[in-house]
């Protein structure tokens, strides 16, 4: 009994799997959950493959003992999915990865991504990879090896031949080791990662001398020649000559004398400094064989200008600092700036705010006798000593400025406004976005503003400019001056920005005030008694103006005077209308004068529905709401009822509202068409018939004001001086945006195909951001980084262009440009001897050249004793790569022949090196 329990106490269960065993088996299963056994030869490589083509990525997570790793699986995608299913091919039963290793179609591929550097390394077109979730470092030589054990023993259960790597050591090292085993065959990745560099490995002798060691040691065969790629990479990033710096466009107005109208009429567009970052020039030569070339300490053949091929690739500036996108950044960050007038400028503006007479300082100099246009209106007598509001921007300047704003002022003005009324055929794709006219005065002031936010003193100078213009505005107002630059017109709410209303507003207001007062002049220009008997004979030539002449015209006119009473005369008669009568006497009917319609600005439209909805929906409500709308229709009753005295309703619907006047099939004794009024018009008590009860036979010029001129000025001018500077800024964004977008669209680019559409999208959302008359800001943002990104892309190109292709508009260029703008290496046409290569050779020669003067200066040396001779045209390499490939048996001289391949990197502070090691695992 007591054997038993020792038994069974002793007793080990050895069936149960191991971690590592646990771990293994299921390597093995993710191996065939993602079908990688017995996979098929895909066709041959072409070149630009591991560039153009994707890269498919499984990942799966899985542990081991107490880590976490990773196993990813890498394929590249290519269009052509066919296979080689030929007889011959499947009897050789050949590895993929050992075909890829002998093509050298993408060799010194780079490609961007997470452990797709292997695919240059190895050239493999698959691959496996197992890493530490946490990217912890593998250093340990015992955990490598179990790791690599593993993979392998997982591999070849499964009968996988995709190469299976571990990444070892620390991660920015992108150390890879690994094996691929099948159909007879153990391939070994290995790969070296030093921060010095060997001496005997600078060079392709000691490379090539180390590449023959390690593949023939055993096999105790002659090796053939090896079979050598090269790529030198040279590294051009000083651009220190100006001739091949783009300049940007110079905006710094306070360097100048005099400010030019196409300066201030113009946005600048182009990078503050050059965009592109880094030009990297990568001379090839491709597979040749080692006795055609010698690199060595003492000779090279290896010359760049000697290069069979040449392709280069450029590095941009991660978001470069563009005008035109910080003229905008600079509006938008003040749009919520809530300082005013008097925090930017002082005191000495509200002081001339309460002076209804004061000028600033610079318009005095506009009234002086040097400017007859505005001296011919202004009395010296008159004009006041303004008080001078000061300000970051110069009076000269200013002045300029003002002139360009308004050039009616100066009579030899270089800028006059043109036809604001004619719209150009490239300006119909404008018509959408809600802002102005081009080049109109609001266009030339948010232009203006935008110049004097970034150059001049920021929202200082804006709040000076502002200023001047509000005054400039009240001036013209005091003394009857439309103002340039302005559709004519009633204000236009549907099309333009509020402030391009408000001016219109103005203008009108000045064309009422002026018409008033030359009528008032002429009136109390006249004799009392000339004028009264002037006005009679003016009524009765209108009452008689198209009846016949004849010998009864004195008859006539005495049965008119009879028929109409003093207190019953006809007046504001404009013209006899051509068919109607009125219907109870017969007489002709007569178009009145009437007041013009009410001008309404944006603003006030909103305002007039709020109150309209404010009033309610009782019966006391809808009076009131008709009341208020019919302020116009009763106007134009009494018009009609003066012109045409004994009128009834009927009379003025048939000429005011046809629709509402229904034609019957008879005739009235004067011979015209009966009909009676529509049914609304029946309602009893509707506001139709209580206004027609209620209006006297007054003339249009009788009447009160509908429209007081003099009120809706002052209230423009207080709308437009006492707003906020962030409230100037949102009212001239809009225009702003549409300017800064015109100037985007007038760059034309053939190397950036998309640009019309992108700038079309752009567009589209100016025209929605621009409907709303409170401004949403964040859309305005979106549109910004939108012209950012654009303007960078362009400035790029103009750039690219300046350097590598000059005035060459060609074909051939322009697709050059268009890939190294996609950020790929492009193949140079013509090598080192094209237009182009000379081009780059002369870049690296001013470059050299520059940086031996700015040593020699650093170590006082004379730069005359410095000859042409010691001058290298080039640099030395930023990086040295080499591919070296053999076919060759081993372990043994009766192994079957394998691929070999080691890829080696040379920069300055470390060497790589990678190796491909075939053997033959059945003939030892």
């Amino acid at each position: 009994m007591n054997n038993v329990e020792i038994e069974d106490f002793y007793h080990h269960d050895f069936t149960t799997a191991s971690e590592w065993e646990v771990f293994i088996a299921r390597l093995e299963e993710i191996m065939h959950e993602w079908k990688l056994p017995n996979t098929k030869i895909g066709r041959c490589l072409k070149s630009g493959d591991f560039v153009n083509c994707q890269w498919e990525e499984n990942s799966q997570k899985l542990h081991f003992a107490d880590a976490e790793f990773i196993l990813k699986h890498f394929k590249l995608k290519l269009e052509d999915t066919d296979v080689l299913n030929s007889t011959k091919e499947s009897e050789e039963e050949k590895v993929q990865c050992h075909k890829d290793a002998l093509n050298a179609s993408n060799d010194f591929a780079r490609i961007d991504g997470n452990h797709l550097e292997i695919a240059r390394y190895y050239s493999v077109r698959e691959f496996l990879v197992l890493q530490s979730v946490r990217k912890e470092s593998v250093t340990d030589e015992t955990k490598i090896k179990i790791l690599l054990s593993s993979l392998a023993i997982a591999a070849t259960n499964a009968n996988c031949d995709v190469p299976t790597l571990v990444q070892v050591q620390e991660p920015w090292q992108k150390m890879y080791l690994g094996t691929s085993i099948g159909k007879g065959v153990c391939t070994h990745f290995n790969m070296v990662h030093l921060k010095k560099i060997p001496p005997h490995c600078k060079y392709l002798t000691g490379l090539l001398a180390l590449f023959k060691q390690k593949v023939g040691e055993g096999c105790g065969v002659r090796l053939d020649p090896v079979m050598i790629s090269i790529r030198f990479s040279y590294l051009l990033k000083d651009w220190t000559n100006s001739t091949w710096t783009q300049e940007p466009p110079d905006f710094d107005f306070m360097q100048g004398e005099t400010l030019g109208v196409a300066e201030l009429g113009k946005l600048p567009f182009g990078a503050t400094y050059d965009p592109i970052a880094e030009l990297h020039l990568f001379t090839t030569w491709p597979e040749m064989s080692e006795n055609v070339v010698v690199d060595s300490e003492g000779f090279t053949d290896l010359e760049p200008q000697l290069a069979p091929e040449w392709s280069v690739q450029v590095k941009m500036v991660s978001s470069p600092a563009c005008l035109l996108g910080e003229y905008l950044m600079d509006f938008l960050h003040l749009c919520n700036n809530q300082k005013t007038m008097v925090d930017l400028l002082g005191d000495a503006v509200l002081y001339a705010q309460q002076d209804d007479q004061s000028l600033s300082s610079v318009f005095n100099i506009l009234t002086e006798s040097k400017i007859p246009t505005i001296s011919t209106v202004v009395s010296k007598a008159t004009t006041k000593k303004n008080k001078n509001v000061g300000g970051p921007i110069p009076e000269e300047i200013l002045l300029s400025i003002l002139y360009f704003l308004f050039p009616d002022a100066d009579e030899n003005t270089k800028a006059p406004y043109g036809d604001l009324t004619i719209c150009n055929v490239d300006e119909d794709q404008w018509k959408g976005v809600k802002t102005c006219v081009m080049d109109s005065l609001v266009w030339r002031l948010a232009i203006v503003a935008a110049h004097c936010t970034h150059n001049l003193g920021g929202m200082t100078a804006l709040a000076q400019l502002w200023y001047e213009f509000v005054q400039e505005i009240r001036f013209r107002w005091e003394k009857n001056i439309l103002i340039p630059g302005i559709s004519p017109g009633f204000p236009d709410p549907v099309r333009t920005c509020i402030l391009h209303q408000k001016l219109q507003m103005m203008n009108c207001c000045i064309e009422k005030k002026k018409a008033r007062e030359e009528s008032a002049h002429r009136s109390q220009s006249m004799d009392t008694d000339d004028f009264e008997t002037e006005s009679e004979e003016e009524e009765f030539f209108e009452c008689t103006s198209e009846e016949p002449t004849n010998e009864d015209d004195s008859v006539t006119r005495t049965q008119l005077k009879a028929k109409h009473l003093l207190w019953n005369k006809p007046a504001g008669r404009l013209a006899k209308h051509p068919s109607f009568k009125l219907i109870q006497s017969g007489d002709p009917l007569y178009l009145p004068v009437t007041q013009d319609p009410v001008p309404k600005t944006e603003d006030q439209l909103e305002e007039d529905a709020q109150v309209m909805m404010q009033l309610g929906t009782d019966k006391q409500a809808s009076e009131m709401r008709a009341r208020l709308m019919s302020a116009s229709l009763l106007s134009d009753m009494e018009s009609f009822k003066a012109a045409n005295p004994g009128a009834v309703l009927e009379d003025f619907i048939r000429w005011y509202s046809p629709r509402d006047w229904v034609e019957d099939d008879g005739t009235d004794e004067w011979g015209q068409p009966t009909g009676h009024l529509s049914a609304r018009m029946l309602i009893p008590n509707n506001p139709w018939s209580t206004s027609w009860n209620s209006a006297q036979p007054v003339p249009a010029h009788r009447q009160k004001r509908l429209f007081d001129d003099t009120r809706e000025a002052e209230k423009a001018l207080h709308f437009l001086s006492c707003k906020r500077i962030g409230q100037i800024t949102q009212f001239l964004l809009p225009t702003l945006s549409h300017a800064a977008l015109y100037t985007l669209s007038q760059q034309k680019q053939d190397a950036l195909p998309n640009l019309p559409d992108v700038a079309l999208s752009i567009l589209n959302k100016l025209q929605y951001a621009t409907k709303p008359i409170h401004q949403k800001l964040h859309l305005y943002e979106e549109i910004t980084r939108d012209i950012e990104g654009i303007e960078a892309l362009v400035a790029q190109v103009n750039s690219l262009q300046h350097k590598l292709g000059g005035n060459d508009d060609s074909k051939e260029f322009t697709s050059f440009l268009i890939q190294l703008m996609r950020g790929k290496e492009v193949e140079v046409p013509g090598g080192s001897r094209g237009n182009i290569g000379s081009r780059i050779t002369t870049m690296f020669r001013d470059a050299q050249k520059a940086a031996l003067v700015m040593t020699s200066l650093n170590s006082n040396a004379d730069i005359d004793a410095i000859g042409e001779n010691k001058l290298k045209t080039f640099p030395e390499p930023s990086c040295k790569e080499f591919i070296l490939r053999i076919v060759t048996p081993r372990p043994s001289p009766t192994s079957t022949p394998q691929p070999q391949r080691m890829y080696a990197c040379l920069k300055r502070d470390y060497i790589r090196l990678a190796g491909f090691f075939s053997e033959d695992s059945i003939f030892l």
